[in-house]
């Protein structure tokens, strides 16, 4: 997939060579795709379209898709909803509450990372906490995002401990019950 950040290049054609790369049986979801506001504003309708079309692969194909949505919610969620047979990951996620169960309530997962350890981080920690646990997952986000007492280095997918613990202690259960849990989840989505 074209992440948002680099589909100015986009073109439809580019969705035949993802087609074949889809089909590939290692392969489980498609993504990431979704868009980006944060940097460059200059080609959001090209991200649009390059999302649309990421979107009708996972519907063609049947899987699953990675959405990266940062300062896009409004957009990201609408053209979600033009595809409401497609579910997937809400990954990094970066919103409230609110919008984690508008996402939820469409058929998609909420994936956590490094933020929800930040000192500072007051929406991660109560997504981490409200958000329904059979609608969880875990990530790091490698080589971004690395957890508290790593921030600001590189992230490494061992890391994901600092985030499990950090989670289970937020919602007030052990490591063990939220990695079965987002296991099984990642297993269900994923048909893994």
């Amino acid at each position: 997939a074209v992440h948002p950040s680099e589909a100015k290049g986009w073109q439809d054609s580019h969705l035949d060579e993802l087609r074949k790369y889809a089909r590939h049986e290692k392969i489980v979801a498609i993504g990431e795709t979704g868009l980006d506001y944060y940097h460059d504003k200059s080609f959001i309708d090209t991200q649009k379209q390059a999302f649309r079309a990421h979107l009708q692969l996972a519907r063609e194909m049947s899987l699953p898709v990675m959405i990266h949505d940062r300062e896009a919610h409004a957009d990201t969620i609408a053209i979600l909803k033009e595809f409401p047979d497609v579910k997937g990951v809400m990954h990094c996620f970066s919103g409230s509450v609110e919008f984690a169960m508008e996402c939820i309530n469409i058929g998609y997962y909420i994936a956590l990372g490094g933020p929800v350890t930040f000192k500072n981080a007051h929406k991660p920690k109560e997504v981490a906490a409200k958000v329904p646990l059979d609608r969880l997952l875990l990530e790091t986000d490698a080589p971004f995002l690395a957890p508290h007492p790593y921030r600001g280095q590189t992230n490494e997918p061992a890391y994901i401990k600092l985030i499990a613990e950090e989670i289970a202690r937020l919602r007030g259960i052990t490591i063990e019950e939220l990695a079965d849990a987002t296991t099984a989840n990642a297993e269900k989505l994923f048909k893994i």
